[in-house]
């Protein structure tokens, strides 16, 4: 029969899939027979692939749509999935909630796709739940992340495969308060869906190691003065200031408490410092990042050595490209896509397929964690690292930080 494992290709490669076939092994009724569902044959499997290809968000998307592709296309070398080989139809979704759902009413009933693999931004991604839910498609997320694709979980659709707001918050008080040793948490957040979500899960984390907040302040998306949020956390003594807002007021944020005087450890979340060198940049003064740390759901820097093998394989599918940081973010989704219609077996549904992605838990050699999905668990990872930055240079700080916020009260 075709042989599934997860192996290890020496220290770099820490649970990358592997098929094996031979026409000696090989069983025979494996793959054969009548498919009640379309985009799948005797010798393939359509999945329709999409992301934002173009406009001011292609950046998000592009490298990381375009490494999921160098992923199937690696495992097409390798002898595909039960002797067939992955199909895959690229489309550009803009990030636009309308584009999004257009392209996969197009890859479901012209190209008859058998799942949809793609977003890369969250209200775009969520657009397409009514549609899949009624159609009955399986739908996982490319590299959107948001809480509101994956809460409250539904059958079809899949996400967060690098790690949702309550991830964020939740992480990034565990590191706080494990690394730190923070008691009395200042913590400054957006007025919106992400920072009530985040914020959520990190007072949740805060209570659960015995901490607390000591100031929480939900600022606008479009804030430019940060001074009064800035003053409640110099006067509440706090032992930590953790940001989660988006990169603009983060960098203003931490600018501000500089010039005020604060000195305690600045903790930032992922979105926050997508693009560190611009956000060095944008904060305009070393000193400022003296004490200063931001999460990653990566098991590694960027560019460090456990990325190096993804890194390689992206740039042996496009020679002369050079991936953004957003890159490697494409990968996880695809892996999981692969394992799941491997468990699936020879003959799979889309239900089987569901199934088979309900139970998945393996370790993708790119993230902090595994992914892990289940029945009631949609959103596949919850680990971030952490790295200390100075505007200048990387290092990585010790551990792996978890969330266990679930919605608890």
């Amino acid at each position: 029969m075709t042989i599934f494992r997860l192996t290890t290709k020496a220290a770099v490669i820490a649970a990358a899939i592997s098929l094996a076939t031979s026409a000696q092994a090989f069983d025979p009724s494996a793959g054969t027979g009548k498919y009640k569902d379309p985009g799948i044959t005797d010798k393939e499997i359509v999945i329709g692939l999409h992301a934002p290809l173009s406009g001011r968000l292609k950046g998000f998307g592009f490298d990381a749509l375009y490494a999921a592709k160098a992923w199937y296309d690696m495992i097409n070398k390798r002898g595909g999935i039960w002797g067939r080989k992955i199909r895959v139809i690229v489309a550009d979704d803009k990030c636009s909630p309308t584009e999004l759902v257009a392209v996969q009413k197009k890859f479901v009933t012209v190209d008859k796709v058998f799942l949809l693999h793609g977003g890369s931004c969250t209200h775009s991604a969520v657009a397409a739940q009514e549609y899949v839910t009624r159609n009955k498609i399986p739908y996982v997320m490319l590299n959107a992340s948001g809480d509101s694709a994956v809460f409250p979980p539904t059958r079809y659709v899949f996400g967060s495969f690098g790690g949702s707001q309550r991830t964020v918050g939740g992480t990034i008080v565990d590191f706080a308060v494990r690394a730190l040793k923070a008691k009395r948490i200042a913590y400054i957040a957006h007025d919106d869906n992400y920072g009530a979500s985040n914020s959520a899960a990190g007072a949740f984390m805060a209570k659960k190691h015995g901490a607390k907040f000591v100031v929480l302040e939900k600022v606008s998306r479009k804030i430019v003065d940060v001074t009064a949020p800035v003053l409640k956390v110099r006067a509440a003594r706090a032992d930590v200031l953790i940001i989660t807002t988006y990169t603009g007021p983060a960098a203003l944020i931490v600018k501000k408490a500089h010039a005020l005087g604060l000195k305690i450890p600045i903790v930032a979340a992922v979105q926050a410092v997508p693009l560190p060198g611009l956000f060095a940049k944008n904060v305009g003064n070393p000193a400022a990042l003296k004490n200063f740390y931001y999460g990653s759901p990566l098991n590694d820097l960027t560019r460090g050595p456990k990325q190096k093998w993804v890194i390689d394989m992206y740039k042996t599918a496009y020679p002369g490209r050079k991936p953004n940081p957003f890159m490697a973010y494409g990968v996880p989704s695809a892996q999981t896509i692969v394992y799941a219609l491997m468990m699936a077996g020879p003959n799979p549904t889309r239900e089987s397929f569901i199934d088979a992605m309900s139970k998945v838990s393996f370790n993708t050699g790119i993230l902090a964690g595994p992914i892990e999905l289940a029945e009631k668990k949609r959103d596949a990872h919850n680990a971030s690292i952490f790295v200390r930055f100075d505007g200048k240079s990387h290092g990585r700080m010790k551990g792996v930080y978890f969330n266990e916020y679930r919605g608890q009260k």
